[in-house]
């Protein structure tokens, strides 16, 4: 039902961690939950119509209109997002590292994703999403998407942003917001104003995401068995309360029913709670 792919691209390597294709021809419904992601994914989807409120996204298919195509962006989330389908859908996402996004569209991807999920209206996007859907064939569904990506390649200058980046990810030190800002040379507010701008999220926000996703590569990638305890001081929260309280906050479970119920799928590359 899921298959994902690696870009073959080795400069599209850079900016996009893998590309999925879901074909929900076996279920008349099926949900999942995603969890907050320093990742922006597009999903291209066709024979369906959208719907977004409160942290779900329901996907239902046309029934008047089976060809009806569209293309879903991601924002920024804090919280758990519910995806319920309904009906045979087809769908082919791109998950862009963080920044990656911003080589390939000239516009802001704050103003391309004010909301936690939105309808993504580019012509040219719009276009390849026609591409995409004209044949069947898994491998050339991601051909067009990365050739598309390669003939759109703006190489924009991110070094600053990439330098903060790494500061924010570096669980270890725990740098604030105002060093890594003296780190890259950049006044705090200036360096606010332009992360929200590229990442649609504070740089504390994001500091928040990569934290627990760090804890979630340490429990679940691991080839040790770890418990919460070693967990949680090697992603670096300050005490087990602490980080089973910020568990909650992001995915309303706490941290050991969160590793019971979660689904790692097609070799390790996602991890949903299918409901």
């Amino acid at each position: 039902m899921l298959k994902t792919f690696k870009p073959k691209s080795k400069i599209l390597q850079k900016y996009v961690d893998l590309f999925y294709v879901l074909d929900n021809q076996e279920f008349e419904r099926f949900s999942y939950a995603v969890f907050p992601h320093v990742d922006t994914c597009v999903s291209f989807i066709k024979g369906a119509t959208i719907t977004r409120s409160n942290f779900q996204v329901n996907i239902l298919a046309s029934k008047n209109n089976s060809a009806n195509k569209c293309i879903e962006i991601i924002g920024k989330y804090t919280n758990p997002v519910f995806v319920n389908y309904e009906g045979k859908i087809q769908e082919v996402s791109v998950v862009f590292k963080p920044l990656g996004i911003n080589h390939f569209m000239k516009e802001n991807l704050k103003d391309l994703t004010p909301n936690f999920a939105q309808a993504l209206n580019l012509f040219d996007w719009d276009f390849l999403c026609s591409k995409i859907f004209e044949t069947q064939d898994e491998l050339k569904k991601i051909e067009l998407i990365e050739d598309f990506l390669l003939t759109n390649f703006l190489d924009f200058n991110f070094d600053k942003l990439y330098k903060a980046l790494a500061h924010l990810e570096d669980i270890e030190k725990d740098y604030s917001i105002e060093q890594i800002a003296k780190f890259i040379d950049m006044n705090l507010k200036t360096f606010q104003r332009l992360f929200s701008k590229h990442l649609a999220c504070s740089p504390l926000e994001y500091k928040r995401i990569a934290r627990f996703r760090q804890s979630l590569n340490s429990k679940l990638l691991s080839k040790e068995i770890k418990s919460l305890t070693e967990v949680s001081y090697e992603s670096n929260f300050y005490d087990q309360s602490y980080f089973i309280r910020e568990f909650k906050k992001l995915t309303n479970l706490n941290p050991r029913k969160f590793f019971e119920s979660i689904s790692i799928l097609d070799k390790e590359k996602i991890i949903w709670h299918i409901k």
